[in-house]
């Protein structure tokens, strides 16, 4: 048992004899606390609560010293904060095991809150006892960044604080090309082990935890059943494992960063003009911050989302139709090629539209899926692709900025390491799965051999059964491990040949 754990359990035994009796001081002030709270008097609204099995007011309404604000303080109206989701109401019952809890001191206290796996799991202990609630108002920066970097966003917290930070509306209005490349660099150093969480302050903190609980975990959980579904399989029936619910967040989170980096929100909400003079390489310099099988857990979500906006353009073409819909008749702004979602008679979607909505990010994204009026959705999309409209070509998102011309400027431009192990030819061996090991499925594609390349040259079928998201497991079971065995065995073209002769005669 470790020191930690025999303290919780027998708190005295693990005390000196001289802070035995500070101990039990705190122990009885603890207790005459808890008497005089329990004999104070409780509010209607609180009695109210109570009855209908919810909170008192005074835990689910935010105050000016946030005690769980992360749970319930709305987010600011922008882009990357997470729209206001619904937070449970449970309240567990104060039994022998909370009261013991309770008696600890208040350090251990706070490790135990700090230590708590989810932020809901932190909410229910808070909830739970008037001494936890004081413990955490007092440490509630230590004890919020404990459980954020430990459990709610172990992991990833430096993919959630990157794509926060750069969707702040001072970051998306203050863009220039200098302050862009000044935060990717930053960006480089966290990943690199720079410790991006030891400067975070309460509010950030509580942005990334919304933004984590009300758009990525559930655009996760989506993404999920949607991959899966082409696999035959689905989370039900196989609930993901931590590494693989890992990678799927992480995709969704650097695509985050993307979005905030290079796309574009509308006018008024994003500075567009550092980032009019990009070009394809420029853009393929952001995602080569990431081993190339992390880009392409990117990829799966951009496919993701475009799958999900081609269903959504599906539902409102017509209502957008300019030609047939009698309503856009006398519209002064019409024609509007934007508008017309697929073009006819071959009835391919618009992708200059298609990419409006897209490079607008995640919470757009979880607004749409949202709505249930249809004529509200129409007027969001319409309102979407308009006001993300300034003229971009259709080459300037991620589907031709990882095309084969991009990858070779940017090989001749910004040659890396990671470049250099793939001339070398180094081996990349599968040892287990983990979140930050090449996954089964990229190894076996590339045959066991470092590749930095990605996009262009992995057929883009795989991307919509999510192949680098999964587990050696999970693939050998969906029969999807021998599919791509029998496909790294055929003679097809070898591009790392090529460039290897090219550069290197």
């Amino acid at each position: 048992m470790s020191t930690f754990q025999a303290a919780a359990a027998h708190p005295a035994s693990s005390a000196s004899p001289s802070c035995f009796s500070f101990f039990s001081a705190i122990r009885e002030k603890t207790r005459r606390h808890s008497r005089r709270r329990s004999l104070a008097p409780i509010s209607d609204s609180d009695e109210a609560a109570k009855a209908n099995g919810a909170k008192p007011e005074a835990l689910s309404q935010p105050s000016p010293s946030p005690s769980l604000a992360v749970a319930t303080t709305t987010a600011p109206a922008q882009v990357n904060s997470a729209p206001e989701t619904t937070t449970s109401q449970f309240v567990p019952s104060r039994g022998p095991a909370a009261s013991r809890l309770e008696t600890l001191p208040f350090e251990i206290q706070a490790l135990i809150l700090a230590h708590a796996p989810t932020v809901e799991a932190l909410r229910a202990l808070v909830c739970a006892s008037p001494r936890l609630h004081r413990v955490y108002v007092e440490d509630r920066l230590a004890i919020l960044r404990g459980v954020v970097e430990r459990g709610a966003l172990g992991g990833f917290v430096v993919d959630a604080r990157a794509a926060c930070r750069s969707g702040t509306e001072a970051f998306q209005l203050g863009r220039t090309q200098a302050s862009l490349w000044e935060f990717l660099e930053e960006y480089k150093q966290w990943l690199a082990g720079g410790g991006a969480g030891s400067e975070m302050g309460l509010e950030e903190l509580m942005r990334m935890v919304r933004f984590q609980r009300g758009v990525v975990e559930p655009l996760a959980e989506r993404y999920a059943a949607w991959a899966l579904a082409a696999l035959g399989s689905s989370p039900e029936e196989d609930p993901l494992s931590d590494t693989e619910r890992r990678r799927i967040q992480r995709g969704f989170y650097r695509f985050q960063v993307f979005c905030n980096v290079c796309g574009f929100r509308g006018k008024g909400q994003s500075a567009e003009e550092c980032i009019r003079g990009w070009e394809s390489v420029d853009c393929l310099r952001v995602l080569s911050l990431f081993p190339a099988w992390q880009i392409e857990e990117i990829l799966c979500v951009h496919a993701f989302v475009k799958d999900v906006y081609g269903g959504i353009f599906d539902r409102v073409a017509w209502d957008l139709d300019e030609e047939r819909n009698p309503k856009y008749r006398d519209d002064p702004g019409w024609p509007n090629e934007f508008l017309e979602l697929f073009s006819s008679p071959e009835c391919r979607i618009n992708t200059r539209s298609l990419d409006n909505m897209i490079r607008q990010g995640l919470t757009v994204l979880s607004n749409v899926l949202k709505i249930t009026d249809h004529e509200e959705l129409v007027q969001m999309v319409r309102c979407r692709i308009e006001g993300g409209t300034f003229g971009w070509a259709d080459d300037d998102w991620i589907t031709d900025i990882v095309g084969d011309l991009p990858q070779s400027r940017r090989f001749e431009q910004y040659y890396s390491e990671r470049d250099a192990a793939q001339d070398r030819a180094d081996k990349m061996p599968f040892d287990a799965d983990a979140a930050d090991m090449p996954p089964l499925a990229w190894v076996t594609y590339w045959r066991g051999e470092e590749s930095n390349l990605f996009g262009y040259y992995v057929p883009g079928i795989w991307r919509r059964w999510g192949y680098v998201m999964w587990d050696a497991a999970r693939l050998r079971a969906s029969g999807a491990m021998r599919f791509l065995e029998i496909e790294s065995r055929l003679d097809y073209w070898e591009p790392r040949e090529d460039i290897r002769e090219e550069n290197w005669g």
